[in-house]
């Protein structure tokens, strides 16, 4: 992020160049942060039907630790989901 100041305005701009009010900024960065949670628990409670297509493929005990680790990363999952119902967008007004 990099700011930019015309007299009393400022506005801030992204490495990708897109530009923001002060407000705006704020909801994008907002959004992103929900986006990116919910990006990480869809891809935590994928495990668990990726485990399901590979267990039956590998030795028994590989399946069975697959397994395990599946089941924390649904655990990890329902933390994240915890934390996005906390999250709270930043206020401007």
């Amino acid at each position: 992020m990099s700011e930019i100041r015309n007299d009393d305005l400022r506005e801030y701009s992204c490495l990708v160049g897109h530009t923001f009010s002060p407000r705006g900024m704020l909801l994008a960065h907002s959004l992103a942060q929900e986006k990116a949670l919910w990006a990480a628990v869809v891809a935590l409670e994928e495990s668990i039907n990726l485990v399901r297509f590979v267990a039956p493929q590998v030795p028994e005990h590989v399946g069975k630790h697959l397994e395990r680790q599946a089941e924390e990363k649904l655990l990890q999952a329902l933390e994240i989901r915890k934390i996005l119902e906390r999250l709270e967008p930043f206020q401007t007004d």
